[in-house]
């Protein structure tokens, strides 16, 4: 059931884009410039056992170039997307963004999840309602943080409906820099008791824009406790997987990470762009970056190299609106 309400040898490329000489001073993310330029719609569709996932979908005016469906990251939610939806919109792409189920607008325990694939769920259902409003549109998954790890799960699940996989500081190797013995004893508590907190996300981390983490320190819709054993060894289990089935992935992948990223360790990308089976493979590390690379001071760098990144391969098949 969905519910609507309108409000205005393969030759791998491999990027680095190391910036140095951070901009000075602090900046805030910038307003959305949607305007008359984009229709807002929050809706809803009932998810894996009967969770209300919100989600939003941002239309541009005019000729449409595809649909992009956009994951967010660990207790966090999408509204903190909109100046990225902005630039997604501004190439004609229709964005799909959900509220993860336990987190911002949709239902659930807070950041809690039974099982991974309930996540993975709850984007097919989405996409399956993007492709009857926008059939035969190119179609685009960008994921971020956990996002990207729920991303990667679904891109190797259903790379054949996909045309580019986009991920910004995926977490897809959460045992990184964690003790092997609290690994394990997450992984043994997220399976007995997975109500237990095992962990706090420090906001400091984010970004090194002291704006930005004061907002995201702010934000009501943000879960700011600590994250469940359930959770954490779901996405344990999930990183577990990932190396095994890299190799069947050949789809375009972009790939975003800073590497002073210390929520998300840039080795995740690093390993994407070792195993993936895509000739099409695009991996930009920025030099000294924080978690949050769509957040930071040069977020404007960074943006522009996703809508570089999208702009050939959405100008050749445009679609009418």
């Amino acid at each position: 059931m969905v519910s609507h309400k309108f409000i205005a040898c393969r030759p791998m490329i491999v990027t680095r884009a190391n910036l140095r000489g951070f901009a000075d001073g602090t900046s805030l993310v910038p307003s959305p410039l949607y305007g008359d330029r984009m229709e807002h719609v929050e809706s809803s569709f009932t998810g894996v056992d009967g969770t209300r996932i919100v989600y939003d979908v941002w239309t541009p005016e005019g000729t449409l170039t595809g649909v992009v469906v956009l994951a967010h990251g660990l207790a966090e939610h999408a509204g903190r997307y909109r100046h990225v939806v902005d630039k997604l919109g501004s190439l004609g792409l229709v964005v799909y963004a959900p509220d993860h189920r336990g987190h911002g607008r949709s239902s659930g325990k807070r950041v809690a999840v039974k099982k991974w694939s309930d996540f993975t769920d709850d984007l097919h259902t989405l996409f399956g309602i993007a492709a009857r409003e926008h059939p035969n549109s190119r179609t685009f998954l960008l994921g971020h943080s956990m996002g990207g790890a729920i991303a990667l799960s679904y891109a190797l699940d259903h790379q054949v409906d996909l045309d580019g996989l986009m991920l910004s500081g995926p977490a897809v190797v959460p045992s990184i820099g964690q003790p092997k013995a609290l690994v394990a004893v997450g992984k043994i508590l997220g399976r007995f008791v997975p109500s237990a907190p095992v962990l706090k996300l420090d906001p400091n981390l984010v970004s090194r824009d002291r704006d930005v983490v004061e907002a995201y320190v702010a934000d009501p819709l943000g879960y700011h406790g600590s994250v469940s054993a359930g959770l954490a060894a779901a996405l344990l289990g999930a990183g577990d997987s990932f190396p095994a089935r890299l190799p069947s992935l050949t789809i375009p992948i972009l790939l975003q990470h800073g590497t002073a990223d210390r929520l998300a360790d840039v080795s995740g990308s690093e390993l994407i762009a070792e195993l993936a089976g895509s000739e099409d493979l695009t991996l930009k590390t920025y030099d000294g970056l924080f978690h949050e690379v769509f957040n930071e001071p040069e977020k404007d760098r960074v943006l522009g190299d996703l809508v570089d990144w999208l702009r050939p391969r959405v100008q050749a098949d445009a679609v009418s609106s």
